[in-house]
């Protein structure tokens, strides 16, 4: 009886700071505002070390060359595009455009680092904003800006590509010049291999610090667990599945784009109720490609592999055409019809600041990057993507797991803050309850791992599954029991402390695996690519609006 009694203070005193936690959470979002430009005099040195070998601490000066001329504000018509730009998969190229490409990055890097059309001071602008380079303006405390692990995420890019893309034009003299977008989720025609032109040795967009494995012959794994001696069949239904719930099951603005960060959000400082939330097409295989590309002879994964230098790599641009290219096709080629983004005025009215085809600071809006087409960019269709979208990912079980799981003394686990901290190892199962009430129709049933803890001193990966009780690195990723990855790019200073929310839809997968009626799941997460210790607060499941 004392024991039980124990236990139920622990879980009251549990309850009790919860809501105390919840209510100081409330009233911080009452005077909640849109991001700002920050001040861009007051910058700061970014950092990035290395947590193994011999000790090695790279400094980066991101900050950036401020012109002499006010900062105008984007307009339509100041902007008004005078040709399409439309961006075709890089592995098409001819070779027209890519000497056309190659001047134009030639003549970017010639220019000197105090021009903000440089190429230098283009690779600064991702540095500072994802680097901790600026504090928030108008906020109390030195709270870094950070434009990754939100909903941010996706029109900030957009954004980024959009002024690059004019200038490499105005320096070529070709306003019709258009990007090009490394179409690595094509399983069928070749897009999922390195393009062949970035790997032109003493060009203007090779960069030595690539993965030396990143070559045209090989096609690109998707999945961190992916082992180098899979077969390229095995690999390529790996991806299918990836990009499937990645942009298939991730239908929601939140689950796809990311969650809120608002004026005042610290990402380095967060709780299980303000974790930062990036969404599935960052977190998933846009972060994947990052560690794939980067080089592993480098002990920070130079250039790719790493917030501070990522920029630095052409191909950059061109994987992130790609992620651009991928919200369209999010947004409107969708079996459920068209999808849409956020409505918040937190979010639409976002502060960014750019360079455009003069050198001029140019302030814009998150708002007004979400039709790409009024912006003039336009992506050619690619067949390939009905592979992905019409993919039926085959379940490897058909009855619950949970009675194996009971036992063989799998743990009930539920939503934080009752379980306290748990490392999750290398492997980790828990047995989660589903909500007691009928899921609405409008509502998608959501798997919400609270409290992702971990330090960011090197790439590692959570691979998350249902009904698999046990599953580890050699579970595979092709399977209807596969819920996601959450890649992590090793990061440090600000940045180096972990704390997240990781979301999953999974009606679609239980209903695949036949357990759509089952009141209680078995819940397996799988930490690969690193000895990192990972912790968690929680698992819950939970019905979220469509």
């Amino acid at each position: 009886m004392n024991m039980e009694l124990k236990i139920l203070r622990t879980k009251v005193h549990g309850l009790f700071s919860y809501l105390i936690t919840v209510t100081i959470a409330v009233l911080a979002c009452v005077g909640a505002a849109p991001l700002l430009i920050p001040d861009l005099t007051k910058c700061e040195i970014a950092s990035a070390s290395a947590p193994a070998g011999p000790p090695v601490t790279l400094y980066f000066n991101c900050c950036l060359p401020i012109p002499d001329g006010p900062m105008v504000d984007f307009s339509f018509e100041k902007y008004k595009p005078t040709t399409k730009h439309i961006r075709r998969a890089a592995h098409t190229a001819s070779e027209q455009y890519i000497a056309k490409i190659n001047k134009a990055y030639e003549l970017m890097k010639a220019l000197p680092e105090t021009d903000g059309r440089s190429f230098q001071a283009q690779a600064n602008l991702h540095c500072s904003f994802c680097n901790g380079g600026y504090p928030q303006r108008g906020v109390s405390g030195n709270i870094p800006v950070q434009v990754h692990f939100s909903w941010l995420f996706l029109p900030w890019h957009r954004w980024y590509l959009y002024f690059h893309e004019r200038i490499l034009g105005s320096l070529i003299g070709d306003p019709s010049f258009s990007l090009v977008f490394w179409n690595w989720d094509d399983q069928i025609n070749g897009g999922n291999r390195v393009p062949e032109m970035f790997t032109r040795v003493s060009t203007s967009i090779y960069d030595s610090n690539r993965n030396p494995n990143v070559q045209p012959s090989t096609v690109i794994p998707l999945a961190a667990t992916t082992a180098a001696n899979d077969s390229e069949t095995i690999v390529t239904n790996k991806n299918l599945n990836n990009m499937y719930q990645s942009m298939v099951t991730a239908s929601t603005a939140t689950l796809f784009m990311g969650g809120a960060y608002r004026a005042g959000d610290d990402l380095t400082n967060a709780t299980v109720l303000n974790a930062p939330f990036g969404g599935a097409i960052e977190n998933g295989v846009h972060n994947g490609i990052h560690f794939y590309t980067g080089d592993p002879r480098t002990q920070l994964l130079q250039d790719m592999g790493n917030f501070a230098t990522a920029s630095r790599d052409p191909i950059f641009y061109a994987h992130h055409s790609n992620i651009d290219r991928l919200w369209e096709v999010w947004r409107y080629d969708m079996p459920d019809g068209e999808r849409f983004v956020h409505t918040d005025p937190d979010f639409l009215n976002a502060e960014f600041v750019f360079y455009d085809e003069t050198g001029q600071m140019v302030r814009v809006t998150a708002k007004d990057a979400l039709d790409s087409k009024k912006l003039g960019v336009y992506y050619k269709k690619v067949r390939s993507d009905d592979l992905w979208i019409n993919y039926n990912p085959p379940p490897i079980t058909n009855v619950s797991a949970v009675p194996a799981a009971i036992a063989s003394g799998v743990p009930y686990v539920g939503e934080s803050p009752l379980n306290g901290t748990i490392n999750i190892g290398t492997n980790f199962s828990a047995i989660v309850k589903r909500p007691a009430e009928k899921k609405p129709s409008h509502k998608l049933e959501v798997l919400n791992i609270q409290g992702v803890q971990a330090l960011r001193d090197e790439f590692f990966a959570i691979i998350a599954f249902v009904n698999i009780p046990g599953a580890g690195p050699t579970t595979g990723t092709a399977s209807a029991e596969y819920l996601g990855t959450f890649n992590v790019i090793p990061a440090s200073g600000k940045n180096r402390h972990l704390m997240a929310n990781i979301k999953y839809e999974i009606g679609d997968n239980l209903k695949r695996i036949g357990i759509e009626k089952e009141e209680e799941l078995v819940i397996s997460l799988v930490v690969a690519g690193s000895n990192t210790t990972v912790t968690i607060e929680g698992l819950k499941i939970d019905y979220e609006d469509k």
